[in-house]
């Protein structure tokens, strides 16, 4: 944001930010290797900017949003623009983000993946499309955060049955148990993710608890999943932890 707005006042009429700047600006999460990136300014009509710090894009007329005084391309064209520097994994996470709650930008949340589906569509040709259109494909609502898009992602390319994310569970006598953010409604089984903050943050360490047990008490099998979790060996024994108990309950 510092940047940009030192940049702003050289900016000509038809410039916007672009690309992962414009990402980034809206408060999507993007890969720790794109912090030394350049400044991605896109135009119109006028040649491309061409200054130190700064990486010029002829991109089609967007309509960019004004985000307080800068102008930025709006999330889902940014998010077109940026499909070349992105891995598949990275465009899901965006595509999860646009279509979920993480931004505090209300344009930058929860927009219907079927609109996504329908900007990646009418992009045909543009540089990283076909791998943004099969992102999209695994993109999901309701998504809250980018561990979750990891242990998704895991889960899924394991074979096993896509889970529900993020939906309210009840018990046999309709009380409400919680909203796991990966659950197997029928094997009543959920996997929880747990970052830092769930065990540095005291009231959140309680409610996880709390909730932990009625989901115990009502005969479920909660599985805790951490950063370690989702990688090598210790993927390997969760995803047959869950493969497991899928069958015993199948």
């Amino acid at each position: 944001m510092e940047r940009c707005l030192e940049l702003l006042p050289v900016l000509r009429d038809d410039e916007s930010f672009a690309h992962v700047t414009a990402l980034a600006l809206w408060d999507v999460p993007l890969p720790h290797r794109l912090a030394t990136e350049p400044l991605h300014v896109a135009c119109v009509e006028s040649r491309q900017s061409r200054r130190p710090g700064v990486r010029g894009h002829r991109f089609p007329s967007d309509a960019p949003r004004l985000l307080g005084d800068l102008p930025v391309a709006s999330p889902v064209a940014a998010m077109i623009q940026a499909a070349r520097e992105l891995s598949l994994d990275e465009l899901v996470e965006v595509g999860d983000s646009l279509a979920g709650t993480w931004s505090q930008h209300p344009v930058a949340r929860g927009i219907p993946v079927a609109e996504l589906s329908a900007a990646a569509a009418d992009a045909r040709g543009r540089p990283g499309i076909g791998r943004l259109r099969d992102a999209l494909q695994l993109v999901r609502p309701r998504v809250d955060s980018r561990r979750e898009t990891t242990l998704r992602l895991l889960v899924i390319r394991a074979g096993l049955p896509e889970p529900d994310v993020n939906l309210k569970k009840f018990g046999a006598d309709g009380s409400y148990l919680g909203k796991p953010d990966l659950s197997y409604e029928g094997a009543k089984l959920a996997l929880e993710f747990q970052g830092d903050h769930h065990r540095l943050d005291r009231e959140t360490w309680r409610r996880d608890l709390r909730r932990r047990e009625r989901f115990e008490d009502a005969g479920w099998r909660v599985v805790l999943v951490s950063d370690d979790d989702l990688v090598g060996r210790a993927a390997v024994e969760l995803i047959s932890r869950v493969r497991a108990h899928l069958r015993r309950s199948g």
